[in-house]
């Protein structure tokens, strides 16, 4: 729900609706149109609200709305207004850096990636006896003990302290692969 402090009059606004009498909903619920204008009907004694949307999404919003209105059958919609300005910008064309292997990582990459499994701590408290190890955080602390350092970052490669980690995660992992 947005704050009423966060509401402006000329922001739009997306009707959101559900069908009466139990029908389905085939088409997607929501709809984003710009508030255009108010009409009072005296004789009907109601007001009408109009919206617009772009020409190139009329054919969906109708969809949406379950098509042209009809006297026989009354739709009822909700109103909300959108707050743009905290709206995501959209996805720049920009191409997505590839994702790595995990042994193309630094090695206090991998074991930090390695502490946030759920996998590693039952590891580390079944095989390792380390039965402290219920989060990431206390997996952490499992690993640096485990280990004998202050911080993941000193595992560096080519060290002692990298060479134990590299045995204790190929242990995990062959403990995860084991048939």
């Amino acid at each position: 729900m947005i704050p009423a402090t966060d509401i402006t009059p000329a922001m739009p606004l997306t009707m959101i609706f559900r069908f009466r009498g139990g029908m389905g909903m085939k088409a997607p619920a929501a709809i984003q149109a710009t508030f255009a204008d108010f009409k009072l009907i005296r004789g009907r004694k109601v007001a009408q609200l109009v919206f617009e949307v772009p020409i190139e999404q009329a054919d969906a919003a109708l969809t949406s709305l379950g098509g042209l209105p009809s006297s026989v059958d009354e739709r009822w919609c909700a109103l909300c207004r959108l707050d743009l300005s905290k709206a995501k910008e959209p996805a720049r064309d920009e191409p997505q850096k590839p994702k790595r292997k995990m042994a193309e990582l630094p090695l206090s990459q991998q074991a930090a990636l390695l502490c946030e499994r759920e996998a590693f701590w039952r590891y580390m408290r079944e095989f390792e006896c380390y039965h402290s190890a219920e989060d990431n955080e206390s997996a952490t602390a499992a690993l640096r003990h485990y280990l004998g350092i202050n911080s993941r970052s000193e595992i560096v490669e080519g060290s002692k302290v990298a060479d134990a980690f590299l045995a204790l995660k190929s242990r995990f992992e062959f403990w995860l692969n084991e048939p």
